[in-house]
């Protein structure tokens, strides 16, 4: 598989990712975010759009080698992500994380707490 720019990689995600029709710093700030990470060894797999129509959530799987660990303390800074699970892959000894990156609309309506 070729291995894109991050500048690619973030044009991709923003062209993608248009459709959930999230606010554009929000949806910047995401793919920035991935982008960046994409140097230091995370690797896109897939991405999926929940709530066909109307947008809920938005899930990005991404592996990362387990000696890059240091790759997620960025992402992890990042409050525009929902949740981040981090799962230990590989047989028979783990040598990659599976990362999912959940984002959720935001939208002006929702309730203040």
């Amino acid at each position: 598989m070729e291995q894109k720019s991050n500048a690619d990689l973030e044009k991709d995600l923003m062209s993608h990712l248009s459709a959930t029709n999230l606010g554009k710093e929000h949806l910047a700030s995401i793919s920035k975010s991935i982008a960046a990470s994409n140097a230091a060894g995370l690797r896109l797999v897939d991405w999926w759009i929940i709530g066909i129509p109307a947008f809920e959530r938005v899930i990005i799987q991404t592996h990362l080698p387990i000696n890059q660990v240091e790759s997620l303390g960025k992402l992890i800074q990042n409050e525009r992500f929902k949740g981040i699970d981090i799962w230990r892959k590989g047989i028979p000894k783990p040598d990659f994380f599976q990362v999912n990156f959940t984002i959720d609309k935001i939208t002006a309506k929702a309730p203040q707490l």
